[in-house]
């Protein structure tokens, strides 16, 4: 062995030589591997790319947004908060930025949407309930349950009336002490009309004022429903016994016990 060579060099002379066939079809092996492997990322590439054509094509747009529901909001405030035009492509399309644009709209409670690989985007809005109406300097303000302000009209509407302030703009939220007054609302609405006058809070109490003068004490914030049936029934007693205007107190603290005050006997 030279100075030179290594093991493997002296064993690699001591080998027989190889048969040109047999390289021969070394090489073509490895040959259609190569190509094997460049039709792959050919066809991978092709097929990317067709997607990526495809995607950005007609075929694959928005071509109709329908609107469910939001009678009050109205359908082109709907879309106009979505923000969602036709042409869009579908492919990409994230409707979660879509929904929270129209749930901030006042009337907004809930928002489903939906989409087809036919072009067609659907959102599906569910609006909130009234419960009460505030006198405010520019008219009434609408507000559901929870506090939130919806709308403020120029007319009252055919809903019981409740004092508070400060009220904000519709989309704002009244504070936490409203709602013990939106919840004998929403309990009285049934006999809004001559029946019952104003709710407002007086002297920590929620208290509903009578048409005849008289005052309702209406309680802690349990059972508004079994409070509204007792003051419906005390009312009609009292009206039946014509002593409405003589009527100085009813207390609902404890619905299943109601007490009426009277100011005078009554006729």
């Amino acid at each position: 062995m030279s100075s030179d060579q290594t093991p493997d060099d002296e064993l690699k002379d001591q080998l027989p030589p190889v048969d040109p066939r047999i390289e021969a079809r070394r090489n073509d092996v490895r040959s259609r591997r190569r190509l094997r492997v460049w039709i792959t990322v050919g066809v991978a590439v092709v097929l990317v790319a067709a997607g990526f054509g495809i995607s950005q094509s007609p075929l694959l747009d928005v071509d109709e947004i329908e609107v469910i529901g939001g009678p009050h909001t109205g359908a082109d405030k709907i879309l106009e908060a979505a923000g969602v035009e036709v042409g869009t492509p579908l492919l990409g399309l994230d409707l979660s930025g879509p929904r929270e644009a129209i749930a901030a709209l006042p009337w907004v409670d809930q928002v489903r949407s939906s989409r087809t690989w036919g072009g067609k985007v659907t959102f599906d809005v569910t609006e909130r309930e009234t419960v009460a109406q505030i006198p405010v300097n520019d008219g009434w303000a609408l507000a559901d349950g929870r506090g939130r302000v919806l709308q403020v009209t120029p007319t009252p509407a055919n809903l019981p009336v409740v004092l508070f302030s400060p009220v904000p703009q519709p989309g704002g939220w009244l504070q936490g002490a409203a709602l013990p007054l939106l919840e004998a609302s929403e309990a009285l609405i049934p006999l809004q009309g001559d029946d019952i006058g104003s709710i407002s809070w007086v002297n920590g109490q929620v208290v509903v004022d009578l048409p005849g003068g008289g005052e309702v004490y209406w309680g802690g914030r349990d059972d508004p429903r079994g409070k509204a049936i007792a003051l419906a029934t005390m009312l009609a007693k009292v009206v039946d016994e014509n002593c409405l205007e003589k009527l100085q107190k009813i207390d609902l603290s404890v619905p299943e016990l109601p007490s009426l005050t009277p100011k005078d006997a009554c006729s």
